[in-house]
């Protein structure tokens, strides 16, 4: 159900019709707390804004158009839709979409153009083949002029499709060096006089300054009438009236606090700072692939400020990419149902970290639980933080306090995290995902499909266990249990799986994570 679903990393350039075809695809349920859909709604901004700056245009255009999908189209259909409690934050949510209007706008002429050059180059292949086996051209035409010609409109874009588990230090080298240049970015912000809270503030569509972007018309585009503009297609319309923080090596840590069971995520948006002392500066770049691309012509010069007029939108915006750019880990794993599942990156000494800090309750037969924050690099979910919120603790039970979980949600969204489900021990347990633990999996499943829970259970064996609902029917089974009491036992059987290989889940030797405590004082 997980609106910021994730889809393979392709090659191929879509039209626009296309892409806005797939952002409507992700399943909806009412049922689930409208919370739930306003967080996933922020996280679908983060996401947006990693793919804008990896220069992947298509998947950013994805997901800001799902935003205004699952904005203007599916949360009027929640039951508390017209809870006063959520009116503020809805309004915050629909002044994004019109915020980032302007930027689908602009970006609409570069992917269709982008979608041309690659359907042309196609049809010229195609054809060329087409001569060839009907012996027209005969193995001339391979040694021919053409022949590189075509090998250069293979399907392949620049970007070299990898497997994280075949070169996890590559990814890790990447990792570590995207971080490095997205703390720089901050750091100049900053020094600008611009906060990170201020940054995350305007992507979700808060406006400083008294501007709104909405305007006081009353009138709000559907998501309908956003087609209609982006597509050029004519259809109906309607109207819809700061935490202690170290880098985390072998011998120095700090004790986190945990996340709401059950609970809540919040998602927004601004650069890391750097995990590592390494000197990634000596790091040379990828050196750039030699085919050229077919859209060439729409990667030469730098980007400039969208268009203040959607009508005349630039064409000439260039997007450049980075260097973790030009390299794809592509999707090997999926979800039961066949989506595709982006790799997760797990650091090695995570675990024997999280056990390091969770003693001192192991010890009194406490549960302790933590987050786990991911940055997305190159179409990989690397583990770069955990983060332990404010929170209460039973011998088979942690809860974040409502303190917690904003304080929690609020550094995500400023750091530019992707929350990647949970670690929790069982002091006396085994390691299973109890009732309670499969619905708070739930949570972070529902709004990001990678999502994790790793259990650690230290006085058994296996010590250990990283897994996620299946997908069907676990993720949605759970969804659906209204079963009272705190435990219960669930009808459906093989509600969740193992994540580790040949799962989603690679360890990444050498990747470093910061662990944040942000408990109470």
């Amino acid at each position: 159900m997980a609106a910021s679903r994730h889809h393979t990393a392709s090659s191929e350039p879509l039209s626009i019709a296309e892409i806005s075809t797939q952002a409507q695809a992700f399943d909806w349920n009412p049922s689930v707390a409208i919370q739930r859909w306003i967080r996933a709604a922020k996280l679908l901004l983060t996401e947006a804004t990693i793919c804008e700056r990896d220069g992947n245009l298509q998947s950013a255009f994805l997901y800001l158009y799902r935003h205004a999908e699952l904005v203007l189209d599916r949360l009027p259909k929640h039951p508390d839709y017209h809870d006063p409690a959520f009116r503020t934050d809805i309004s915050t949510a629909k002044k994004a979409v019109m915020r980032n209007l302007q930027k689908l706008e602009t970006w609409k002429p570069v992917l269709r153009q982008q979608h041309e050059r690659y359907r042309a180059a196609v049809e010229r292949r195609e054809a060329e083949q087409r001569r060839i086996r009907q012996g027209r051209s005969g193995l001339q035409a391979l040694d021919g002029p053409n022949y590189d010609y075509i090998d250069a409109l293979d399907y392949e874009d620049e970007s070299h499709h990898l497997s994280v588990h075949d070169n996890s230090a590559l990814a890790v080298d990447l990792a570590h060096h995207e971080i490095r240049k997205r703390d720089a970015s901050r750091q100049s912000t900053r020094q600008a006089g611009i906060s990170p809270g201020t940054v995350a503030s305007r992507r979700r569509g808060i406006v400083v300054g008294g501007e709104d972007p909405a305007g006081d018309s009353g009138h709000e585009p559907s998501v309908r009438d956003i087609g209609s503009m982006l597509q050029g297609a004519r259809r109906p319309s309607r109207d819809i009236p700061a935490p202690t923080r170290t880098v985390t090596t072998s011998n120095t840590y700090q004790y986190p606090s945990v996340p709401a069971r059950e609970g809540v995520i919040d998602w927004q948006t601004p650069p890391l700072q750097p995990l590592s002392s390494r000197n990634y500066d000596s790091m040379p770049p990828p050196s750039k692939p030699t085919k050229e691309r077919y859209d060439d012509a729409t990667s030469s010069s730098r980007p400039i400020p969208p268009p203040k007029h959607l009508q005349t939108p630039d064409t000439t915006q260039y997007f450049p990419q980075t260097p973790s750019s030009k390299y794809t880990f592509k999707s090997t794993t999926t979800t039961e149902s066949g989506a595709p599942l982006r790799t997760i990156l797990l650091p090695p000494d995570l675990r024997q970290n999280f056990l390091n800090l969770a003693h001192p309750n192991t010890l009194r037969n406490l549960e302790t639980c933590a987050v786990l924050a991911a940055t997305q690099v190159s179409n990989a979910l690397f583990i770069s933080h955990l983060i332990v919120p404010d929170q209460t603790s039973t011998d088979s039970t942690c809860d974040t306090t409502e303190t917690g979980d904003n304080a929690l949600f609020d550094y995500c969204d400023t750091h530019e995290l992707l929350v990647c489900g949970w670690i929790h021990t069982h002091p006396s347990q085994s390691c299973f995902l109890s009732s309670r633990d499969l619905h708070t999996s739930s949570g972070y499943q529902v709004m990001l499909p990678e999502a994790i829970a790793i259990v650690c259970s230290p006085r058994h064996n296996p010590e250990w266990g990283c897994f996620r609902l299946t997908s069907p029917p676990g993720l949605q089974a759970v969804l659906e249990c209204t079963a009272p009491g705190v435990f219960h036992p669930h009808v459906e059987q093989n509600l969740y799986t193992d994540a580790l290989k040949p799962g989603h889940v690679v360890e990444g030797p050498g990747l470093e994570f910061e662990v944040v405590d942000l408990r109470g004082k």
